[in-house]
C-alpha cells in the first residue's frame, strides 16, 4: 500500500470477535462481533467523530486503535507502519504518539495517587523527564487544562467530574502525542460542564496540532467538535462523510433516524422527526441479521436488503460513503428495481 503522507491513521478490514461460547464444544462456538470489518482513514490535524447507539462497537474500535485490545483480523497502520507487526519494544515506543481520554473520569484515575503522580506517570514510564524538568512539565500540563499548581498535591476524590476529566486530558497530553482517542469524554458530565470540556479539546487541538478521534453516542457533541463523521451500527461503519454533508444530507436510514432522535422544541419539527423514527431494538451482535444489519429496523427495507449485505462505497463522488442498497433520496420505485436487477446480474 502506497503511504499518503497526509494520512496519519489507516484502518483496513478491522475485526474484533469475542468468544462468548458456553462450554468447550467447537461446533457450539459463539462470537460477539463487536467490530466486524471496519475501514477508514484519518488525516493529520483532523477531528473524526464516531457516533452510534450503545453496543455498536465504537468504544471497542477506539481500544483497538490504541492497542488495548488485539484485533481478530485486519490492520491498523499509523504513519504507514502496521502496528500489529511491531515488536513489544517498538510498540511501546509508538504508544507515546497515541493516547486516550477515557469515558469515566471517576474510575479512570487511580484514587491512591496524587494528581502530580497521575500526570507524571507517562513521563516517568517513557523516561521523558525527571527531577525539576518533570515538575515543570507536569505543572505546565495542569495549567494548559485549566488547573492551578495546587491541584498537583491533591487526590482525585477532591475534584468534581469536570476537573477530573481535565486531569485525564492532562495525562493524555503529557507525552505530546500525535493522535488522541477520546472515548465519550463528556457523556458522564453535567451538560453545563460538557461545553467547557469540548471547548478545551478544540483549544488543545489547535495549540498542540493534535489529531482526534471523538467517540460519542449523541449527535450534538459530534456536531460541535468534528470535521468528519462516521456512523457505526452493529460493528460496521454504515456512513462516513464531511460533517456538514452528513448532517444536512444523510444517505443511510440509520443516520437519518439518529438525526431525528435529537430533541427539538418546535411542534412542527417534532412531527417531521417522527417520520424517521427507528423500529424495534438493536439485534444481538452475537446473532446478527442476514444481509443488511439494519434491515430489521429500516422503513425502506426490501428483499434484497434481507439477503445481501451492502458495501460501504462513495455515494456521490465527493467522499460521502454509505453502505445501503437504497440510500435516502432514492426514487423508491424505479431505483429499487434497478438496484435489485444489478444485484441479480452480479450474482449471475
Amino acid at each position: 500500500m502506497e503511504f499518503n503522507q497526509d494520512v496519519l491513521l489507516q484502518v483496513k478490514g478491522l475485526k474484533k470477535h469475542f468468544d462468548v461460547s458456553e462450554g468447550k464444544l467447537p461446533f457450539k462456538k459463539k462470537y460477539l462481533k463487536a467490530v466486524d470489518g471496519v475501514d477508514f482513514h484519518l488525516h493529520k490535524g483532523e477531528i473524526l467523530g464516531i457516533v452510534g447507539e450503545s453496543g455498536c462497537g465504537k468504544s471497542t474500535l477506539g481500544q483497538l486503535i490504541i492497542q488495548l485490545l488485539d484485533p481478530t483480523d485486519g490492520e491498523i497502520s499509523f504513519e504507514g507502519i502496521n502496528l500489529s507487526r511491531l515488536s513489544a519494544k517498538k510498540l511501546r515506543e509508538k504508544r507515546k504518539d497515541i493516547q486516550m481520554i477515557f469515558q469515566d473520569p471517576y474510575s479512570s484515575l487511580n484514587p491512591r495517587m496524587k494528581v502530580f503522580d497521575i500526570v507524571a506517570e507517562p513521563l516517568r514510564t517513557h523516561k521523558i523527564a525527571s527531577g525539576a524538568e518533570l515538575k515543570k512539565q507536569v505543572f505546565e500540563m495542569l495549567e494548559v487544562v485549566g488547573l492551578n499548581a495546587d491541584s498537583a498535591s491533591r487526590y482525585p476524590h477532591e475534584f468534581s467530574g469536570g476537573q477530573r476529566q481535565r486531569i485525564g486530558i492532562a495525562r493524555a497530553l503529557a507525552l505530546r502525542p500525535k493522535l488522541i482517542v477520546c472515548d465519550e469524554p463528556v457523556s458522564a458530565l453535567d451538560v453545563s460542564i460538557q461545553a467547557q470540556i469540548l471547548n478545551l479539546l478544540l483549544k488543545l487541538q489547535k495549540e498542540f496540532d493534535l489529531t482526534l478521534i471523538f467517540i460519542a453516542h449523541g449527535i450534538p457533541a459530534v456536531k460541535y467538535i468534528s470535521n468528519r463523521v462516521a456512523v457505526m451500527y452493529l460493528g460496521k461503519i454504515v456512513e462516513i462523510a464531511e460533517k456538514e454533508q452528513l448532517l444536512t444530507n444523510p444517505q443511510h436510514p440509520y443516520t437519518e433516524a439518529l438525526l431525528a432522535s435529537v430533541p427539538v422544541s418546535h411542534p412542527s419539527l417534532r412531527a417531521k422527526q417522527e417520520q424517521h423514527t427507528m423500529y424495534g431494538e438493536m439485534p444481538s451482535p452475537v446473532d446478527l441479521p442476514t444481509g443488511c444489519r439494519f434491515h430489521t429496523r429500516c422503513p425502506y427495507a426490501d428483499e434484497v436488503c434481507k439477503e445481501h449485505a451492502p458495501e460501504l462505497k462513495d455515494a456521490n463522488q465527493n467522499g460521502h460513503s454509505v453502505a445501503c442498497h437504497f440510500p435516502v433520496g432514492f426514487n423508491m420505485t424505479t431505483d429499487k428495481v434497478k438496484a435489485m436487477e444489478s444485484t441479480k446480474r452480479m450474482e449471475a
